[in-house]
């Protein structure tokens, strides 16, 4: 993302290449854009191996985020909706198994046959009890690089067990994998599961709210058990497809910067789309502790102005964002604005608080309506109230995101995007 000129965040470039110049100049972007600036220790940056371990010792509590990612990895996933890896996510049930919990359409994974209720019993010739033995989830899958080859071994849902050998590759993300219409009540409900904020996400928001907005939906339940975040341009399309049809002109979002760049302080108002409900009773997010950033902004945008329930487990706690500042082959992202509701609320780094308690349960197809999580979304919209776990409480533990999904940090780590970044 390029800086103009009058970019007052403009901080142009390092002398070089090489670290020591690339950490002076990652150090002095932080002393500057940094939203914790006035808390950040002085250091002597030319001592670290690389920025992205200097940022890493820079954070300053509650960021647990800011990071050096590497640049070409990060335009594709934010701009092209691709990442390298397996296609699949796995979560621990409540006896500490790792289940695979999703499946990218298309993956190697999707495409050799893994579902979601598989457990993972070997990776690479290792039981998961001797991967947790070693600490080895971080490196058991190799290199994240295309053409990688991982051998597991499954148990599938008929208790047989399964070899896999999959390669790993580019991946292009579904951000919209489930779309339906559910009657409830004899009303139409709409149901979406949102994968990630990234650029090729607008076009099938907009093409699933058609399908809600001519079936005379008025209800929503928005799937972001496993959505950590992306850009804010994308949940600000999203909150007006959701909320724009009867909220119009007020206010989404406000940004809030630290004090040497106040000036920049803004908000951004919603906007009335053709797709845009034309009424809206009530909005149901399904959520997780692996729900983040720009999905913990449309939830906070979109509860100042309809009603609006979390059904699921309290989501991770990140109520702040990124500005991106590009170098040789890396781009910097430290937290740099804190994000805001219309009603002033935000700082909910303790997450956000579901009102119905529900599992993620394995053992059911996300969108299926029996799916606990969905039943009891389903059923709050029905009654009024909250139903008991169909699931039955812990049927799954916290979540173990992805051991193979869109990287949290674009150089390829192991979940969903956990940024929320200003465009």
């Amino acid at each position: 993302m390029g800086c103009s000129a009058q970019d007052p965040f403009d901080f142009g470039g390092p002398r070089s290449c090489e670290v020591p110049d690339e950490n002076e100049w990652v150090y002095g972007l932080m002393q500057q854009a940094y939203l914790f600036a006035d808390d950040l220790a002085e250091i002597d940056p030319t001592t670290y191996e690389s920025p992205h371990a200097m940022v890493a010792d820079l954070r300053v509590d509650p960021d647990r985020w800011s990071r050096v990612s590497d640049k070409a990895r990060t335009n594709a996933l934010f701009e092209e909706g691709k990442f390298i890896g397996l296609g699949f996510r796995t979560k621990r049930d409540v006896d500490g198994q790792v289940v695979v919990a999703d499946i990218n359409a298309g993956s190697p994974a999707s495409e050799q046959g893994m579902r979601r209720g598989d457990v993972i019993r070997m990776v690479a010739g290792f039981t998961t009890e001797e991967i947790d033995d070693q600490n080895g989830w971080s490196e058991i899958y190799g290199e994240n690089l295309p053409g990688v080859t991982v051998a597991l071994e499954v148990e599938q849902e008929d208790g047989s067990t399964r070899d896999f050998s999959l390669t790993k590759d580019w991946i292009a993300i579904e951000t919209v994998p489930n779309v339906q219409v559910l009657d409830v009540g004899g009303r139409p409900v709409g149901y979406l599961m949102f994968a990630t904020f990234v650029d090729t996400a607008p076009a099938e928001l907009s093409a699933a709210f058609d399908t809600f907005k001519r079936a005379g939906v008025r209800e929503v339940v928005v799937d972001l058990r496993y959505n950590g975040g992306g850009l804010i341009s994308v949940a600000r399309h999203f909150m007006h497809l959701l909320v724009g049809g009867v909220a119009e002109g007020r206010i989404a979002y406000e940004v809030r910067y630290n004090d040497a760049f106040s000036d920049e302080n803004d908000e951004r108002k919603l906007m009335r789309l053709d797709q845009s409900l034309p009424a809206v009773d009530h909005v149901v997010f399904i959520t997780t502790g692996s729900s983040l950033s720009a999905s913990e902004l449309l939830i906070n945008a979109v509860a100042a102005h309809v009603p609006t329930s979390l059904v699921g487990s309290t989501t991770g706690g990140k109520p702040v964002g990124s500005k991106h500042f590009e170098f040789c082959d890396s781009v910097a992202v430290p937290l740099t604005f804190r994000l805001l509701n219309a009603d002033g609320k935000g700082d909910y780094y303790d997450g956000l608080r579901a009102d119905c308690p529900a599992t993620d349960d394995l053992g059911h197809a996300l969108g299926d309506p029996d799916e606990a999580s969905l039943a009891v979304a389903l059923h709050l919209l029905g009654s009024g109230e909250c139903l008991p776990d169909p699931a039955g409480e812990g049927a799954t533990a916290p979540a173990r995101d992805g051991l193979r999904t869109p990287p949290p940090e674009p150089m390829g780590g192991d979940a969903l995007p956990t940024f929320a970044v200003l465009r």
